[in-house]
């Protein structure tokens, strides 16, 4: 896999700054999908939670 790599800045505050923000973003897609996932669950789960309750 050929990977590319950007030198935003040689400051290195400003290194540390973009490295903060890439995982802020990181952390932020994962909930996002983190709730997604979730609300699918959810929806695929309830009907049948339900109708193994009224079974019993």
């Amino acid at each position: 896999m050929n990977e590319e790599r950007v030198i935003l800045s040689e400051r290195p505050e400003d290194l540390k700054k973009a490295v903060e923000w890439g995982r802020e973003q990181q952390k932020k897609i994962m909930n996002e999908k983190n709730e997604w996932l979730a609300d699918v669950l959810m929806e695929k789960m309830t009907p049948l939670i339900l109708k193994r309750k009224t079974l019993k």
